[in-house]
């Protein structure tokens, strides 16, 4: 019998032995400081009724280039509860028809999560090229739609595949079905017109903008002046009624 017990108590020991060694190791993990309540969708108490406040400028892409992944997944939850407190205290100042201090903070906070999200597709577009060949991104295309525009097209998953999914065929032979008759033809027409007046309208508004600018200012660089305005003909503009001989003329009387 006592050898039993020794022989028990020897494999207890063995086994309290083996789980020490393989045990997990313990540690500590900070969190955020709990809190109940909405608070963290108001601002600070000592900010509010300050006509101006102090922040910072948007992050930039090449900032947000250099920090890893897991920085970026908190830095996107912080943008995300900043945005959320912005919007509540904007409608809360329209309730009380009283200015927002400093309301380019949402178009900060907007910005900096547009760059994040465009910093985050490019290291899933390199890792996809990398490893499949391809970009991984859902494929973008045009389709005619029901009146027969061009209209871009993006490809949604279902659970369902398209052939078993009776819906979803009724909903695109609805929305981009064409069948292209003599009346679609006709709005077509009138709406490429709509189109190219609206076109020939802002070219138009430019080029009298630039030439307000080229009388006033007859050495104006020209290259400046097409990069304030994408839409400018610059031979164009000089044609128009020798704006630099007027303008001389004007100066020697």
């Amino acid at each position: 019998m006592s050898s039993l017990l020794v022989g028990f108590f020897q494999q207890l020991r063995v086994q309290s032995r083996v789980q020490k060694r393989f045990a997990p190791v313990s540690q500590f993990f900070s969190t955020t400081t709990h809190r109940r309540g909405l608070d963290e969708f108001f601002e600070e108490e000592k900010m509010r009724g300050e006509d101006k406040i102090r922040v910072g400028r948007a992050w930039k892409p090449d900032e947000l280039r250099l920090k890893s992944n897991s920085d970026l997944h908190k830095l996107w939850f912080v943008l995300l509860k900043e945005r959320n407190m912005l919007l509540t205290m904007e409608a809360a100042y329209q309730d009380k028809y009283v200015a927002m201090p400093n309301p380019e903070r949402k178009d900060k906070v907007e910005e900096s999560m547009e760059n994040l999200e465009e910093v985050v597709k490019e290291r899933n577009r390199a890792y996809y090229q990398l490893e499949v060949g391809i970009t991984g991104e859902r494929d973008r295309f045009f389709r005619r739609d029901a009146l027969g525009r061009i209209v871009p097209y993006k490809p949604v998953e279902h659970a369902l595949p398209a052939i078993v999914n009776a819906p979803y065929r009724r909903f695109l032979r609805h929305k981009y079905g064409c069948s292209m008759n003599p009346y679609v033809q006709e709005f077509l027409g009138k709406y490429q017109e709509k189109i190219n007046r609206r076109e020939n309208h802002k070219v138009l508004m430019e080029m009298r903008d630039a030439a307000k600018i080229v009388r006033r200012f007859p050495d104006v660089n020209i290259e400046a002046l097409q990069e304030r305005f994408p839409l400018l003909d610059p031979a164009r503009l000089m044609r128009w009624k020798n704006i630099r001989g007027h303008n001389n003329k004007n100066q020697n009387v």
